[in-house]
């Protein structure tokens, strides 16, 4: 009898995880344009977030944060597609050939999908970006205030995007030269080109976020290396609601490889609740 009750929890516990797995497809939204749609397995009833990665990062997110929060949502009753930038959404990937162009393209193309989808609810779409992701979100949601009911942004640069992202040694080489690379310690070697940093010009993310009339919440570690100007940003902000969680200690990707902190589950945490409360 012991041996049987030890078991049976075992076999429903393996199957409650290939159940789980069964309900993420990987899906082609376009050429060179992929993602996963991870639906919940019962409870949902339309509400759908879309997750945007980082610069020259993947969909599931540095040390797989981004895929945490996808099964976390499910787990709540909300389904998700987090897809993978074309010309970027490879983690290995190091040579970037990619613009922001593309990217509002391909939120565009993944939102357009999301619609499509039997029992997604058009009207309780929400989307949650990360860094560079967070800057796409921001202006998706300027260009297009219907789309999202709300929107999660993760240690989101604000302001003039261009002269965010030219201030640096690499890429004003790039733009001098054309191209340049940049070995980032303990992760990897960027090639980035004049392309990239020049399809940021006329973007002022303050400008954007002004004209995205839904919820918002601004989550931060107090260590992030991009100026924490999240107050500012709740003032421009016309929705309701619109908060801002800052984590103390906690740097631009919340310490995801040190879990011990206990900083990637607070802002794990914080989006789902506020997903649940603003969808």
């Amino acid at each position: 009898m012991v041996n049987r009750l030890r078991i049976v929890p075992l076999f429903l516990l393996l199957l409650a995880s290939v159940t789980a797995r069964a309900a993420e497809v990987r899906v082609e939204l376009a050429p060179e344009l992929t993602g996963a749609w991870l639906t919940p397995d019962s409870g949902w009833h339309g509400r759908t977030m879309l997750l945007l990665h980082g610069f020259a990062d993947d969909m599931d997110g540095a040390g797989d944060l981004t895929k945490r929060l996808a099964e976390g949502l499910a787990a709540r009753g909300i389904a998700s597609l987090r897809i993978n930038f074309r010309g970027e959404g490879d983690r290995k990937r190091t040579d970037i050939a990619s613009t922001f162009p593309m990217r509002l393209e391909d939120t565009a193309t993944a939102r357009a999908f999301l619609v499509k989808q039997p029992g997604v609810d058009a009207a309780h779409l929400g989307a949650m970006g990360w860094s560079l992701g967070a800057s796409t979100a921001i202006e998706t949601g300027a260009r297009h205030p219907d789309w999202f009911r709300t929107m999660v942004l993760w240690s989101s640069p604000s302001g003039d995007a261009y002269a965010g992202l030219t201030n640096s040694p690499t890429a004003q080489k790039a733009l001098r030269n054309g191209v340049a690379s940049e070995t980032v310690p303990g992760w990897k070697t960027i090639t980035t080109h004049r392309e990239f940093y020049e399809s940021f010009r006329g973007i002022n993310l303050d400008q954007s976020l002004a004209k995205y009339p839904g919820a918002l919440l601004s989550v931060r570690g107090s260590l992030d290396f991009l100026p924490q100007r999240d107050a500012e940003l709740l003032k421009l902000a016309p929705g309701h609601p619109t908060e801002a969680v800052l984590i103390g200690g906690a740097n631009h990707i919340f310490d995801v490889f040190q879990p011990e902190l206990g900083h990637a589950e607070r802002a794990l945490k914080v989006t789902m609740e506020w997903a649940e409360r603003t969808l």
